[in-house]
């Protein structure tokens, strides 16, 4: 078990999405796509966050600073399965070409299913 926090986590979501994020940008054609970051900018970071369907509110919550714990308590199993599916998410044809007016197969399957990730509390 170790103590993490909000930046943490944060920046895993931001390491796996840099190495897709140039599509992404492709598909949705904004600023972003016609300016040269090399890597995710804030926005595009909570967007992922906010998008990610494998993610409850809470854990989006926590992410983004809107809960007052400034750390949470995992385990190496929930650091694992956090990853997995934030590259499942990172890698995925929904999110590499989001459009947020058309909720994706991706996003309605895995609701019912009810596999988000929750805070590990």
């Amino acid at each position: 078990m170790k103590s993490v926090t909000k930046a943490y986590l944060a920046h895993i979501i931001f390491r796996l999405i840099n190495k897709t994020i140039k599509i992404h940008r492709g598909s949705q054609h904004n600023f972003f796509y016609h300016e040269n970051y090399p890597t995710a900018t804030d926005a595009e970071i909570l967007d992922f966050i906010h998008s990610i369907p494998l993610f409850d509110l809470p854990l989006k919550n926590f992410i983004v600073g809107n809960l007052n714990e400034e750390t949470i308590i995992i385990s190496q199993a929930w650091e694992n399965e956090f990853i997995k599916r934030s590259q499942a998410w990172a890698e995925s044809d929904n999110w590499l070409h989001y459009d947020d007016c058309n909720p994706s197969i991706f996003h309605r399957h895995n609701l019912k299913k009810n596999i988000a990730l929750t805070l590990p509390y």
